[in-house]
């Protein structure tokens, strides 16, 4: 009885089913723009109708500009130290080295939607 098999149930189940018909041309462009954002094809289409938009799931590019990003937060962690044990002048002077990476990695991991 307590020896369940297979994948777990999804905490949320999705019960009702849409289907549509499409073109041989219009599967091909669904399907590429589905490849493109890096998610299935369900997925593609249910982002589509519920939000107008797809968003894209991250690429090694932008899980490397969030690596990027936690470092920073860990540096200017160290920061802070600084200006607390050493006064704000010195502080701003570090912190301006990392201003300019962290707006460059922010616009790179936000979606203009």
């Amino acid at each position: 009885m307590g020896n369940e098999r297979g994948r777990p149930r999804k905490a949320i189940e999705q019960k009702e089913f849409i289907g549509c018909r499409v073109t041989h041309e219009q599967y091909f462009i669904i399907r590429q723009k589905a490849e493109e954002a890096r998610v299935n094809i369900s997925d593609y289409m249910r982002q589509a109708g519920i939000f107008g938009f797809v968003k894209p799931r991250w690429g090694e590019e932008e899980r490397e500009w969030f690596k990027k990003l936690v470092g920073m937060s860990n540096d200017l962690h160290r920061v802070v130290e600084i200006a607390q044990r050493e006064g704000a002048l010195t502080a701003m002077l570090h912190f301006a080295a990392y201003r300019d990476l962290i707006d460059e990695g922010i616009k790179k991991l936000t979606y203009d939607q």
